[in-house]
């Protein structure tokens, strides 16, 4: 096999032979002092380079003796000594060395002009890049008169001298100073935290002076007055406060503020929904660019604009909690707030193989801390990514847990893995399993991923049929119903209905109305029972 030369190498040792001449050394410092004192810099032409670096040793070792005798010779009286030979010279050839140096030449003389075309008018070589990166935002050049909440707040002060306000009253003074209604509490307590003698309208417009001084958007500003400790991240519990305040002021949740006990199972479901589509590095906490990027401060603007909680499907919906919280007191035998492995392979009448059980458990998508056992928390993130399987962070919660070796990649030996129960399971229940190689066929040509023999994340992002691979693979239940199923019935509803709601908004309305109707039913038969009980008490009598 012939040999190929590597050329990277080549070029390295190149280039380390030309940084380390002192003559490009020295040419290159000249040009660097030039750039600090904001002169224009001047080039010099490699051939230049060539013969300041050349030893005058070996130079006049290379030429030729009569070159040399003729150097030495005193030139003639009547032969000036710049004059050609008398002999006529035919002109060799152009080397390809030769035209290469005029081909750099040509290339400095064009950056030595466009260095020249980037120097100011008064002489100034130094160039001024914009700013292209705001991590806290782009300011605002164009403002005039300052900060409008600012002026707000200064006009409120005037309207009310006593600057001392409570808790209660944070909403009105959100919305009067041009913020959202329920950053009020998040104001009182970054003020009370930050002036230490609680909140007072003088001690807002000092802090707020300092945040939007640094602070340019309302992703930045958001993080800055619900973050502790001046982190760069939120946490978990930093959004305690703010859903507090939901529940205790949202007219949609009245009727939930007198049972204590729920509010922490509500409180702690929102959040989880609020990191499982927000967060989407899986670090656990929430950046900057992350609010950024989500409907995070949209959905809190819309709270105050919609009485109806239900209405808000992302994040706050208390239908969506109530199926939630529902399904894992069904598995929680004990109660106390953790299930294991047998409690989860109760769900949905043991629709899940054991081993992506076993996958879950292992920490591959779970953070617990109970060896074992898996969080109310966790559950919510399960439930979410099993009842929808479209969305970007149930492909990578899936996709961790059937990639067994943590390569990035799922094997056909993973595959084939997983589907062994899945073939043991339909051979129970008297279904006729189609071979792993037809599947197998068949799911690469669902999937169409770059390497034929694994599939990436983003093979399953891009294919759109990722929820049917993933069902494949460890939900006999909905495989069996993806093979019954019309394909074109999404089409239908689709030209139908116009846009179809996602499989998560389906799941949860048809959980809610039979839970529903499941309690009146259990209602209506108590009361039936009692009616019972009187008609014979009464009849004793």
């Amino acid at each position: 096999m012939a040999l190929k030369p590597n050329l990277r190498l080549k070029i390295d040792e190149l280039f380390m032979k030309w940084i380390t001449d002192k003559a490009v050394q020295a040419s290159l410092n000249s040009s660097l002092n030039q750039i600090l004192r904001g002169e224009i810099v001047t080039y010099a032409t490699p051939q230049a380079l060539h013969d300041a670096s050349s030893n005058s040793t070996h130079y006049r070792r290379t030429q030729s003796p009569s070159r040399t005798l003729a150097a030495n010779r005193p030139a003639s009286p009547s032969t000036p000594p710049c004059s050609p030979p008398p002999s006529k010279v035919t002109a060799s050839p152009r080397s390809p060395r030769s035209r290469h140096r005029r081909s750099i030449a040509r290339k400095d003389r064009l950056a030595l002009s466009v260095s020249q075309s980037l120097v100011s008018e008064d002489g100034d070589a130094s160039i001024k890049i914009p700013p292209f990166y705001y991590p806290l935002g782009r300011p605002n050049t164009n403002s005039e008169g300052g900060e409008p909440t600012l002026n707000l707040a200064k006009d409120y002060l005037k309207k009310h001298p006593d600057d001392k306000l409570k808790k209660e009253d944070m909403h009105a003074f959100a919305k009067a100073v041009g913020l959202p209604q329920y950053w009020g509490v998040l104001l009182h307590n970054a003020t009370a935290a930050h002036s230490g003698n609680g909140f007072s309208v003088h001690s807002f417009i000092n802090l707020w002076q300092g945040i939007t001084s640094a602070c340019h958007d309302d992703a930045s500003r958001f993080m800055k007055l619900l973050a502790k400790h001046c982190k760069n991240w939120l946490e978990p519990e930093d959004f305690v406060p703010l859903i507090q305040d939901v529940v205790d002021t949202h007219p949609g949740l009245q009727f939930l503020q007198d049972a204590v006990d729920f509010h922490s199972r509500y409180i702690h479901c929102v959040i989880s929904r609020i990191f499982y589509t927000v967060n989407t590095s899986w670090s656990g906490r929430i950046t900057i660019s992350d609010l950024r990027r989500s409907n995070l401060l949209q959905i809190l603007v819309l709270l105050e604009e919609e009485s109806d909680i239900n209405q808000i499907t992302d994040y706050f919906s208390y239908e969506h909690f109530y199926v939630i919280y529902c399904k894992f007191w069904e598995l929680d035998k004990d109660h106390d707030l953790f299930i294991d492995k047998d409690d989860l392979a109760r769900h949905n009448d043991h629709a899940l193989s054991s081993r992506i059980i076993d996958r879950i458990f292992s920490g591959a998508v779970t953070r617990s801390k109970q060896g074992g056992k898996m969080s109310y928390t966790e559950f919510v993130v399960f439930l979410l990514s099993e009842e929808d399987k479209k969305t970007d962070k149930s492909i990578e919660y899936w996709f961790r847990c059937m990639d067994l070796d943590g390569d990035g990649y799922i094997s056909m030996y993973e595959m084939e893995y997983f589907y062994e129960e899945q073939v043991q399971k339909m051979e129970d229940m008297g279904i006729d399993p189609l071979p792993f190689y037809d599947l197998l066929c068949q799911m690469l040509d669902l999937i169409g991923p770059v390497y034929m023999d694994k599939i990436s994340l983003s093979d399953l992002k891009n294919c759109k049929q990722a929820h049917i691979f993933f069902d494949t693979m460890f939900n006999l239940e909905k495989y069996l119903d993806h093979e019954q199923r019309d394909p074109f019935s999404n089409m239908r509803d689709v030209e139908l209905e116009g846009p179809e709601p996602s499989d998560w908004d389906k799941f949860a309305s048809e959980e809610y109305e039979l839970l529903v109707a499941e309690e009146n039913a259990t209602e209506e038969q108590d009361t039936n029972n009692s009616v019972e009980f009187g008609d014979y008490y009464d009849y004793i009598l």
